[in-house]
């Protein structure tokens, strides 16, 4: 909750997506308006939206005029690392808040850059091979597996894992007619756990506020696989924690961060972490809604807070071991299929235990064809509270049973949910 008096203020989001439509419950709490400005018409954030702009948010002549004409007081965007740099610019020109320059922002829209930042400050990665042409696969000792990625796309995108040179060829290609800029990353391939680490910064002061388990659908046959659920807090907070919470932080700190939310992905066996991508931007797990029920604070709103003032809001301490069990429950749709009826909404929000129900995807939707594997597929992200472990299962069950989608031939169209008797006994750790 904020303690600023926003009331009055008015706030231009530049880029529509989905899934920031959190935003406007969020400021009109605060009593502020919102404005969304992208090329896109007619979509579900420009109808609930106080204002709606039809505007190409790349021409910032445009964007800047629009500011100043409508006397917005404060520039958003979320979710989209390619709009980040854009926004940033925008508002270093209306003189607005903005809490990441374009260099820091690289972290999040190229792989590399990211991944030797982080050798840099002693942050451990996998071992990366330079692999620039074709010929480069026969030429390099290489050990397999590997996995390769476009340096600058999102959602698993391009991403193959590669088991010899020939696989390697063909996900050579596929990364590079991915990436926008043409460049790939290729880097070890380490089947292990996922995790992801969300850190704030407040006036300078960075903290790891949590750390949650990432758990994969394995029912689809697809190169990667997609997330279907996260489980706060992981197995691994206090080995975060106690060793390699302070690097990171100091990594940050030293490419000049001082205030935003952002996030990082690894794999990790036993006590060794590798980390592999970074989020300069909130993340698509919508963390900030657990971070609302377990410390009151929602880093959407305060990231709106930012916008409007130059400040984070009321310092709040954060400790990443949290109090209760959280579960995020990603609603993966079959590729081909069109959403056409959604059922169970209405009875989920009945129970108190129901902290958010997040669509991303309308009735209507074609979840596309090729999106089997990456989170292209996520229709839905459902976030649930327990105070036991035991209760969390029960309350994904319910969630599972309760929540429906169907496809234009009235098939359920959810690729099966995670087994949480497995899960149960995968959780073998206290709070």
């Amino acid at each position: 909750m904020l303690k600023t008096d926003l009331r009055g203020k008015k706030l231009l989001l530049v880029g529509g997506l989905n899934n920031t439509v959190d935003l406007f419950d969020l400021a009109h709490r605060n009593g502020v308006t919102v404005g969304v400005a992208d090329y896109n018409k007619g979509t579900l954030a420009k109808s609930l939206a106080d204002y709606a702009h039809d505007i190409n948010a790349y021409d910032e002549d445009a964007m800047a005029k629009l500011i100043e004409d409508e006397h917005y007081d404060g520039v958003i965007t979320a979710f989209n690392e390619r709009l980040g740099p854009i926004v940033r610019k925008l508002a270093d020109r209306v003189g607005l808040p903005f809490p990441f320059t374009v260099e820091q922002l690289k972290m999040s829209t190229n792989k590399k850059f990211f991944k030797h930042t982080c050798m840099e400050y002693g942050v451990p990665v996998p071992k990366e091979y330079i692999i620039e042409t074709i010929e480069d696969i026969d030429n390099k000792d290489i050990e397999y597996p590997v996995i390769i990625k476009p340096v600058d796309c999102a959602s698993s995108v391009g991403v193959t894992p590669c088991f010899d040179a020939d696989e390697l060829k063909k996900g050579f290609e596929k990364a590079k007619n991915a990436s926008k800029s043409g460049d790939v990353i290729v880097e070890q391939y380490l089947p292990y756990d996922e995790i992801n680490m969300t850190f704030i910064a407040q006036d300078g002061d960075i903290q790891l506020v949590a750390v949650h388990d990432r758990y994969f659908n394995t029912e689809q046959k697809s190169a990667t696989k997609a997330p279907d659920l996260y489980i706060y807090p992981s197995r691994y907070t206090s080995v975060i924690s106690d060793k390699y919470k302070d690097a990171i932080i100091k990594m940050f700190k030293g490419i000049g961060v001082e205030n935003g939310s952002l996030f990082i992905q690894a794999v990790i066996k036993g006590d060794q972490l590798y980390c592999y991508e970074a989020g300069m931007r909130l993340n698509g797990c919508k963390t900030y809604q657990i971070l609302e029920v377990e410390n009151d604070y929602n880093t959407f709103e305060h990231l709106m807070h930012f916008a409007l003032t130059g400040s984070m809001g009321e310092h709040v301490d954060f400790d990443p071991a949290f109090k209760k069990w959280y579960a995020t429950v990603n609603v993966l749709g079959r590729p081909g299929a069109t959403i056409t009826e959604v059922r169970g909404e209405k009875a989920l929000n009945s129970y108190p235990w129901l902290i958010h129900i997040a669509r991303r995807d309308a009735v209507g939707h074609t979840i596309p064809a090729d999106a089997a594997g990456t989170l292209v597929q996520d229709t839905t992200r459902i976030h649930l509270v327990a105070d036991t472990k035991e209760q969390l299962k029960e309350r994904l069950d319910k969630t599972n049973e309760l929540f429906r989608m169907l496809d234009e031939n009235g098939d359920d169209l959810i690729l099966t949910p995670h087994n949480t008797t497995e899960l149960l006994k995968e959780m073998d750790y206290e709070l």
